[in-house]
């Protein structure tokens, strides 16, 4: 059972909705998915700034959010934000979820891949086949934080060998893991099956040999991609390709004259959220297009960051 949807404000009648989809709005269909694990869709038009469709989801006894996460292309941590009540490892059979399958477009020139780091996400715009996929990635750990930068795709490698870095190799050193100079290819070779490098040196969007890592801050710098995303990538990107990473936490966008704002996890040094950033955004779009928000729902969304678009104006 499924309804796909785009947050917001107001609740509709029950039997338009699952019981836990309260104060989702359904929408058309943005875009086809192609597959129940991968996110692709038609490439959007330039003044169409939303793609995709919340859906709702019915647990069995067996799932865990690892599991689902990797059932439903999207990424764990992003499963966490969007269902917060919700226990990841014993949900509960017949717990209802919404898996964050709606997407606010980065505001970034949208050529060749952009990577968003604070939603942990990747955008592939494809001109050539016309289409849009959406990847959950895996990023730097905190100490390995990976860079916000333009760059470029520079070779595409299958079954790739990985040489760790000294400071790697100690790492592992200390926790009783001799990592050898040259891992071969093969299961435990982190990069997975494939990788492509990247202009920016010591760099690459690979797959992995832990899949649980994608969608959360684990890597050494590197993007992680599951398996059979990553294979997909390959089999379609041109070396050269641009490659855009940015940080951008909170991201606000129309739809049909309607604003939303989309939000993500961006903790101060001192834990908690600030929704200033957001304002300010909100503020720049509605002095083009001026409309009335809804403050305090936007002050909400901002400092729960569910990474669900939710509509904020009235």
């Amino acid at each position: 059972m499924a309804q796909r949807c785009l947050s917001e404000s107001r609740a509709r009648p029950a039997s338009a909705r699952l019981p836990l989809l309260t104060g989702l709005m359904c929408l058309g269909v943005f875009g086809i998915v192609e597959a129940s694990y991968d996110r692709v869709y038609p490439l959007p038009a330039a003044e169409q700034q939303v793609v995709g469709e919340v859906e709702g989801r019915v647990l069995r006894y067996e799932d865990t959010f690892a599991r689902v996460a990797r059932e439903a292309g999207v990424g764990f941590t992003a499963l966490q934000n969007a269902n917060a009540e919700v226990d990841p490892w014993i949900p509960g059979e017949g717990t209802q979820i919404v898996l964050p399958t709606a997407y606010l477009l980065p505001d970034a020139p949208r050529e060749g891949i952009i990577i968003n780091l604070s939603e942990r996400r990747l955008f592939y715009f494809d001109k050539q086949r016309n289409k849009l996929s959406v990847f959950p990635v895996g990023i730097g750990r905190e100490g390995y934080d990976t860079p916000a930068v333009l760059t470029k795709t520079v070779t595409r490698i299958e079954n790739p060998s990985w040489t760790p870095p000294e400071s790697v190799r100690r790492e592992h050193a200390e926790r009783g893991d001799i990592l050898p100079r040259v891992v071969p290819p093969g299961p435990d070779n982190p990069l997975g099956k494939y990788a492509i490098q990247l202009a920016t040196p010591g760099y690459f969007l690979h797959g992995t040999n832990h899949p649980f890592g994608v969608g959360q801050r684990v890597s050494h710098g590197c993007i992680r991609l599951y398996p059979a995303h990553i294979e997909s990538l390959v089999s379609g990107l041109p070396n050269g390709t641009q490659v855009r990473i940015v940080r951008q936490p909170h991201k606000v966008g129309w739809h049909d004259g309607v604003l939303y704002l989309e939000s993500h996890p961006e903790q101060e040094a001192d834990g908690t959220r600030d929704a200033t950033a957001a304002m300010r955004l909100i503020v720049a779009a509605t002095k083009v297009t001026p409309v009335e928000v809804d403050w305090d729902l936007a002050t909400q969304v901002a400092i729960t960051a569910s990474g669900i678009p939710t509509r904020i104006s009235r």
